[in-house]
């Protein structure tokens, strides 16, 4: 999708935990995808599921224009 970016939802956990990472190392990662925080992001994934991660990582740094593409690449 043009103009999309890639992060992979486990990008906001501890690998050895699977506990979700403090707030500044989750907006970190957002940042070094590429995430421009002025603009509404939408997040997609294969069926929605890890998009809803996405969007909750991105609630806990304070960023409430995030819609998630529930089709997603299934539709």
């Amino acid at each position: 999708m043009p103009g999309s970016l890639n992060l992979p939802f486990n990008a906001l956990t501890n690998s050895q935990t699977g506990e979700l990472l403090d707030v500044a190392s989750i907006a970190k990662a957002f940042e070094t995808a590429g995430l421009d925080f002025s603009k509404p992001v939408i997040a997609s994934c294969g069926s929605g599921v890890t998009a809803a991660a996405l969007a909750f990582g991105l609630h806990l740094v304070g960023k409430d224009d995030v819609a998630i593409y529930d089709g997603a690449w299934t539709e």
